[in-house]
């Protein structure tokens, strides 16, 4: 059994929202981590490793993120970047690991630009935007949809989600497909106009492509002009938040997810989570199981080899194998896509609960 002296500590450096608007998401994910990461510290006589994560919130804003990045590295000496949750995950948070020389690890985001080798460096085991998109298109003609509108935001993350519903829309109906952008305060300044938009072209579906502060807004908006359709939303769209803000008017979303429902008995992977939540008094949810298991797919990797430098740990998120959580596999995929990608949906019922 190795000694207290001998237990080798990581530091790992989290950037997230945990004031503002987008908190709701932000804190929901940081509580999970952390308390699996005190499991881990728990059993550090037998892993030979101590896990510390250092939380730095950035209200959702980019710019933050960076700065956040650079106080990290300089006075936290963090040797990887973690869970990165909100705006800043998608692209600032990348972008300052790289020029920290650091790992960046289960960044919250589908963003196709982390899954390429333009941002080198990044590890994640979620399914990206694009695959997302794809499911919902597949669900919506599955079901008889082809008039579709997309909603989505004026940035770098909103113009891929319009690029992938133009990708892998059937060529026969992209003669069918409305865009409208919308900002992401989802202000009076923009929303009027994309609700006439939509009114106008009555699409039979719409999938929300922007933050939930944005697409709360816009759905209250619709809902009040009488909008009967179907509605779809991302799964980082469709949170805690969405749900919040919205109320019954959430009832009847659907919600692509990217990770096990957490309220299954059907797989272990379920029920080992639930029970995880309740030795923590943590309130189960999508969000809380995809901090679990990036936080216990971490562990895997580096509890083999002992890695604690940025180097290494990058090496030991590179090469570790697939792990089986209680039926779900997933593995580290660095700056490329994910070719295990799993995609579910699940729908909001009247009391504002998410069903599979």
């Amino acid at each position: 059994m190795l000694t207290t002296e001998s237990v080798k500590t990581i530091r790992l450096g989290q950037s997230l929202a945990l004031s503002g608007q987008h908190a709701v998401l932000s804190r929901s994910y940081r509580e999970s981590a952390a308390a699996r990461f005190e499991e881990a510290n728990a059993q550090q006589r037998q892993t030979g490793l101590r896990f510390e994560l250092v939380s730095l919130d950035d209200q959702g804003q980019p710019e933050m993120t960076f700065a956040n990045v650079k106080r990290l590295t300089a006075t936290e000496k963090v040797q990887a970047l973690f869970g990165f949750v909100g705006e800043g995950a998608d692209r600032a948070g990348a972008m300052a690991a790289a020029e920290a020389n650091l790992p960046y690890v289960a960044p919250v985001s589908g963003a196709v630009e982390l899954r390429t080798a333009r941002r080198p460096g990044v590890f994640v085991f979620r399914a990206s935007h694009a695959d997302e998109i794809r499911f919902i298109l597949r669900h919506a003609k599955l079901i008889g949809l082809n008039r579709l509108a997309l909603a989505y935001e004026l940035t770098f993350l909103g113009l891929e989600i319009r690029n992938a519903i133009l990708e892998f829309q059937d060529p026969a109906h992209l003669a069918d497909i409305t865009l409208t952008a919308i900002d992401q305060a989802g202000s009076d300044y923009t929303v009027p106009g994309a609700v006439a938009n939509i009114m106008e072209k009555n699409p039979q579906a719409i999938i929300l492509g922007s933050n939930d502060v944005a697409s709360s807004a816009l759905v209250s908006a619709l809902r009040t002009v009488g909008y009967k359709g179907y509605i779809y939303a991302l799964s980082g769209v469709g949170s805690q938040g969405l749900v919040t803000r919205l109320g019954p008017l959430a009832q009847g979303i659907s919600v692509s997810q990217i990770v096990p429902f957490p309220l299954s008995d059907s797989i272990p992977v379920a029920r080992e989570h639930r029970a995880f939540c309740a030795r923590h008094g943590i309130q189960p949810t999508f969000h809380t199981m995809e901090a679990w298991i990036g936080a216990g797919l971490f562990i895997e990797a580096v509890k083999a080899t002992r890695a604690t430098q940025p180097s290494e740990i990058a090496r030991a998120l590179a090469n570790a194998p697939e792990f089986n959580f209680g039926g779900y596999f997933a593995r580290w995929y660095e700056s490329r896509p994910n070719p295990l990608n799993r995609v579910s949906l699940t729908v909001y019922d009247r009391d504002g609960k998410l069903r599979a």
